[in-house]
């Protein structure tokens, strides 16, 4: 099952997954200089800092093919890394499609005002 072929296949994902992430917290950018809407921590974070979440994706890869390539791991252990990798992508998925998603459903829009001063 873990072969360095699916290694690699799913160290490609997860950097499509941060790539893909890292886009969208642009977009929310661009539209929050236009609007001022202040941007989330999350999306904040993946747009000054999501070039460096492209190391996790690295290192597991790396530590995985060592794993494989080593002939005193057993098959348990290489199925573990795998499956932490499996991990690892669902994890970045989810943070990702968090930090792009939700700025939009909470985007604070102005009443319209109807002259009135009561306030209602």
């Amino acid at each position: 099952m873990s072969s360095i072929k699916n290694i690699v296949i799913v160290a490609i994902s997860q950097v499509g997954v941060i790539v893909f992430g890292v886009l969208g917290a642009g977009v929310f950018h661009k539209e929050s200089t236009l609007t001022g809407v202040l941007m989330p921590g999350p999306v904040l974070m993946l747009y000054r800092f999501g070039f460096i979440g492209l190391a996790i994706p690295l290192a597991w890869s790396i530590g995985a093919v060592v794993l494989q390539l080593r002939a005193d791991v057993s098959d348990d252990i290489r199925t573990l890394m795998f499956a932490l990798g499996i991990l690892v992508l669902v994890a970045l998925g989810i943070f990702c499609l968090y930090a792009d998603v939700s700025p939009w459903l909470n985007i604070p829009r102005p009443l319209p005002d109807n002259g009135d001063d009561t306030g209602q």
